[in-house]
Formats: C-alpha cells, structure tokens, sequence
C-alpha cells in the first residue's frame, strides 16, 4: 500500500485495486472488520472507516446480519497525463492507473485518403482508418480515429485491435513510433459520436492529434483522439526569453 496516504486510504486503494484486477468481483463479500484489521496490522475502527467511505462512494454495500459486498468497480480519482505516457498505449495508460481498460473497434476500414490525410500521406494510394472506442470501468472515455500507411501495414484488417495493442501491432511491423508530435486543443466532438460518448452537442472535450515517426522518420501515424476532460489531464512548460518585454 502507498505509505505517503492515510492508512484509511491505503486500505481504501488496496480494496480497489483487488476489484480492478478481478480479486474481488461485483457481488462478492468482503471480510469482516475484525478479520481485515488483523490481516493488516491496524486498528478496526480505520477499517471501519476506510469500508465506510467505500459505502457512500457507492463501491462498496452493507447488508445488516449479513456483511459487506462489493457493488460496482470503484470510482476513477486519478487523470491520465497525456503529455508523460505518450509512447504508451492509451490501454496501458489507463491500467498503470490501477483502473479496467476495455476497448471496442467501430469501424476498420481501407480508403483512399482524403484531402486531410492526402498531406500527410502524399505517396500512399490507401490508408487504414480505424475507429476505436477506450472505456475505463466500461464508461466512455477516448474515441480514436487512427490513420496508418496501407504500404507499411497491409494487414492490418486481419489483426483484433480490441484484444491487442496498436503499438504491439506497428512493433511487429518493424513500424512502431519512436517520436510522437502531438497538438491539443479545446473542442466539439463530432455529432456522429455524441451518443457513443454519452455527452451533450457542444459539450467541450480534449482533442488530441497525434503524428507518429518510426526510427526512419517517416510518419506511421495520424490519429484524432477525443477525450473526456473527466479523466484527462496533461501539463506544459513554457519558458521565458530575454526578448519577453521587447
């Protein structure tokens, strides 16, 4: 358990982590308070109330005579920094928080690029479009619309990218990005998503573009990545220029 939190806490975390990972399941009682105080060397009543927080949190239920359940997957308290795990797939990401990534492809498809991509992939006759969506604790987080070279990945429409990693797949390929440029800005997400995403029209959200380079810096990658600001954060550093009041 993290020793810089409360104990409380770090009970608090163990127990949720135990769900992430499947140790612990929808439905299943935990141990009594007396039982978990002695299996961790602590007072009963920072059982008491760590399990108590977890029952207003809504992770946890108390039935009288009966015990305490486990009744949903814990709710998200860490955000994902996007600008430190750039080389890490959004998957990994979100399990490095301790939290249950899943993923849905919506839509895999070879095209012809359009004027958009044309720029970005001048010699390619066809590219891959793939549409995914990423869900932490099986709520909507990112939709991803990711556009590779059909040159450099010409079977990709044979490879389940909801069980496997993109990266593991351009890693295999001889193709992964080893240098990530990436934009941000505030935006809309386009209304064909809206009732996937579960958000109202107008809402505002992260949109990311990321352009990814293989070790022959060629671009590998064109991605739209649409994030909810529920869970996202991301952090920049500016600096200061001796020409700053000129």
């Amino acid at each position: 358990m993290n020793q810089s939190a409360p104990i409380y806490q770090q009970l608090m975390n163990n127990i949720k982590q135990k769900i992430v990972n499947g140790e612990l399941k929808v439905g299943d009682r935990l141990p009594s308070e007396r039982v978990m105080a002695e299996k961790y060397g602590i007072n009963r009543m920072t059982v008491h109330n760590a399990i108590k927080k977890m029952v207003e949190e809504g992770t946890l239920i108390s039935k009288r005579g009966s015990g305490t359940y486990v009744s949903s997957y814990p709710s998200i308290e860490s955000k994902l920094e996007m600008a430190n795990t750039r080389h890490l797939s959004l998957s990994a990401q979100i399990r490095q928080k301790g939290m249950k990534s899943t993923r849905k492809t919506l839509l895999l498809r070879k095209i012809r690029p359009n004027r958009e991509n044309k720029d970005y992939f001048p010699n390619e006759a066809y590219i891959y479009e793939i549409t995914r969506l990423s869900l932490i604790n099986d709520e909507p987080y990112a939709l991803q619309i990711v556009n590779i070279p059909f040159s450099k990945f010409k079977d990709a429409d044979r490879f389940n990218f909801e069980t496997f990693s993109l990266y593991e797949y351009m890693d295999d390929q001889g193709h992964r990005p080893t240098t990530m440029i990436t934009y941000l800005r505030i935006d809309s997400l386009p209304d064909e998503f809206l009732e996937i995403m579960n958000i109202k029209k107008n809402q505002k959200i992260f949109h990311f573009d990321y352009f990814g380079f293989d070790d022959d810096h060629t671009l590998v990658e064109f991605t739209k990545s649409y994030h909810l600001p529920k869970y996202t954060s991301f952090h920049y550093i500016t600096g200061r220029t001796d020409n700053l009041n000129q």
